[in-house]
């Protein structure tokens, strides 16, 4: 591509514009990929962890400090 201008002035291979010359990769992690079974599974998690009888007692203190 030649561009001509004004008295004789040649740009040989020019761009006007930008560009980039190397591609940047999309790899994307597992979470951002796949976020509704990322939040499934910690759901799930923190559900099994809330059935432990431990609870309880953090309930009932708590409970205890607002009354």
């Amino acid at each position: 591509m030649k561009i001509k201008i004004g008295n004789n002035n040649k740009f040989k291979n020019s761009v006007i514009g930008s560009q980039t010359l190397h591609q940047e990769s999309n790899k994307k992690t597992f979470g951002e990929r796949h976020p509704i079974l990322i939040s499934v599974i910690i759901t799930f998690v923190f559900g099994f962890l809330f059935l432990f009888s431990f609870w309880d007692s953090i309930v009932k203190y708590i409970e205890t400090i607002f009354k």
